[in-house]
C-alpha cells in the first residue's frame, strides 16, 4: 500500500490520507466520545468513583490482579498497595494484564531505546482519551473538528516531495505537515501553505512548530489569521521554544503530556505550572535528587490493558522537598516535564542540568540560532549541534567563545565542547527531535 501511495499523484495521496482519516474518525468519535466529552465538561465523575471503578475492574476482569485484590475493598489504599509495573512486565505479561473482551486495538510504542512495547485499548478507551484531549482544547476556545494543522512524524510525503510537504485529512478538517522533511530551507513553503489554509489551532512536534516560528520572526512576518492555541506534544518544549512560538503566532502555547501506553494527562499554558488531569488518572512522585522526581502513573481511561502504578521512565521538576507525593484529589506544583531520566546533562561536579537550564544557553543570539541540541557523549565531553544563520558563522569564533562561557557556567569549567554546524538537527525514527541526549545516563 505504501508503494502505491508514494507512486500516486499528490491529489490521490490527499484522497488516500483522507480515507484513512475517515476510518480513524469512525473509530475515535462514536456516541461514547460525545458522552465522555460532556462528562468532562460537567465534571460528572469524581476521582473517588474513578478509583472504585478501576479497582473493581482489576479485581473482576484482569487475571494478574484477581488474586491480589480478591478480598480487598475498592479503595485508594488497595490501589497503592499493588506492586509497581515496569515496561518489561507489560512486555512479558501483556495477556495476564489485559481484559480479553476489550482488545479492539493495539497501541505500539517505539521509544528511543529500540525496544518496542504494545498495549491493548478498547474503542471506549480510545473515545475517552480523544474526549479528554478535545476537552483540554475547548478550554482555549478550540472546539472539536475545528480547522487544524498537525506536525506529524508519519511518512506522508515521498522523497521527491518537491516541497509539497503537506497532505489533507478532509474528514477531520486537518492538514498534516511532514516534520520528517522540514528544514530551514523549505520551511517557507509550509508557511505559504498555512497562510492560505488558516488553521484555528496547531499541534504536534514543538521542534517543527518552532522552526516555523523562527522563520516568521526572522522575516518580520505578521500572520494574517487568528490561531486560538497551539498544542505541542511528544517532545520536550523549552522556554525558548515557547517564547518564540507565542511571539510568532500571537497565541497561547499549551504544553501537554500523555503517552502511547496510556498515561494520564498533564498540561500547562504558562510554562510555570502544570495542571493535572485528575479525571484521567493518578500520579505518584518519588524524589530522585533536589527537586527532580520520578513519575509513577495509574490511568483511569484504559480498560483493555490497565496502566497501574506504571514506571513510565519520565521525570518532572516539583517545587517540593517531600520524598513522596501523590496527586489524588489535590494538585502538585509541577513546574517542568523533563522527560526520560537521560534527558538531562551531568556537570563536572556531578550536578544535574536539565532542559530548563540549557534552554537559555543560546538566547543571547536571538534568531541567529535556529535550532540547537546538546549531547553528552562521555563524562566532561559534549557535542553541541547547531543550525545557525550566516551572520552567526561570520562571527563564529566570538560566538563559540560566548557559548563556551555560558556552558561552563552551567556544566563546569573542566569540560570539552565540540560545535557541529548542521543544516538540520537529526530526528529519531519516530520523527521526534530531542533537545538533550545523555549517552552516559542509561
Amino acid at each position: 500500500m505504501h508503494k502505491i501511495y508514494y507512486k500516486s499523484p499528490v491529489f490521490i495521496q490527499h484522497v488516500m490520507t483522507s480515507i484513512y482519516g475517515y476510518k480513524l474518525k469512525k473509530k475515535r468519535y462514536t456516541e461514547s466520545y460525545f458522552k465522555h466529552l460532556e462528562n468532562y465538561r460537567k465534571a460528572n465523575i469524581t476521582e473517588e468513583e474513578n478509583v472504585r471503578q478501576l479497582v473493581n475492574h482489576l479485581k473482576n476482569n484482569i487475571p494478574f490482579y484477581q488474586k491480589k485484590l480478591n478480598i480487598m475493598p475498592n479503595s485508594l489504599k488497595s490501589l497503592l498497595d499493588l506492586p509497581m509495573t515496569s515496561k518489561e512486565d507489560l512486555r512479558n505479561e501483556l495477556e495476564l494484564r489485559s481484559d480479553s473482551s476489550k482488545k479492539d486495538n493495539i497501541n505500539k510504542t517505539g521509544g528511543t531505546t529500540g525496544k518496542s512495547l504494545k498495549v491493548y485499548s478498547s474503542i471506549n478507551d480510545i473515545n475517552k482519551r480523544m474526549a479528554y484531549l478535545d476537552y483540554i482544547k475547548t478550554l482555549y476556545g478550540v472546539e472539536p473538528f475545528s480547522k487544524r494543522g498537525s506536525f506529524t512524524g508519519k511518512e506522508i510525503v515521498p522523497q521527491n516531495h518537491k516541497n509539497i510537504l503537506w497532505r489533507y485529512n478532509w474528514p477531520m478538517n486537518q492538514t498534516l505537515y511532514a516534520s520528517f522533511k522540514m528544514n530551514k530551507d523549505n520551511v517557507k513553503y509550509i508557511y505559504e501553505h498555512m497562510s492560505k489554509f488558516k488553521p484555528l489551532s496547531l499541534d504536534g512536534f514543538p521542534s517543527s512548530i518552532h522552526l516555523l516560528a523562527k522563520y516568521i520572526l526572522q522575516n518580520n512576518i505578521k500572520i494574517s489569521w487568528t490561531i486560538k492555541a497551539i498544542f505541542p506534544t511528544a517532545e520536550t518544549l523549552t522556554d525558548k521554544m515557547r517564547e518564540d512560538i507565542e511571539r510568532a503566532f500571537n497565541t497561547k502555547v499549551v504544553d501537554q503530556y500523555a503517552s502511547s501506553e496510556g498515561a494520564p494527562f498533564l498540561f500547562s499554558d504558562d510554562g510555570k505550572k502544570f495542571h493535572i488531569g485528575h479525571e484521567t488518572g493518578l500520579f505518584e512522585f518519588f524524589r530522585v535528587k533536589d527537586n527532580i522526581y520520578d513519575m509513577i502513573v495509574t490511568s483511569y481511561i484504559n480498560e483493555a490493558t490497565p496502566i497501574v502504578r506504571y514506571k513510565i521512565g519520565d521525570q518532572v521538576l516539583i517545587n517540593s522537598t517531600e520524598e513522596y507525593l501523590t496527586s489524588y484529589q489535590k494538585d502538585v506544583p509541577i513546574t517542568k516535564i523533563i522527560g526520560r531520566g537521560t534527558d538531562y546533562l551531568v556537570g563536572d561536579n556531578g550536578n544535574i542540568v536539565t532542559s530548563v537550564n540549557m534552554s537559555n544557553v543560546c538566547k543571547e543570539f536571538g534568531d541567529q540560532v535556529i535550532q540547537s541540541q546538546f549531547i553528552q557523549v562521555d563524562n566532561n565531553c559534549f557535542d553541541i549541534n547547531l543550525v545557525v544563520t550566516k551572520s552567526f558563522l561570520d562571527n563564529k569564533e566570538k560566538a563559540e567563545s560566548l557559548l563556551t562561557e555560558k556552558l561552563n557556567h552551567r556544566l563546569g569549567i573542566n569540560n570539552k565542547y565540540k560545535f557541529n554546524y548542521l543544516n538540520e538537527i537529526p530526528k529519531e525514527k519516530s520523527g521526534k527531535t530531542r533537545f538533550i541526549i545523555n549517552k552516559i545516563g542509561g
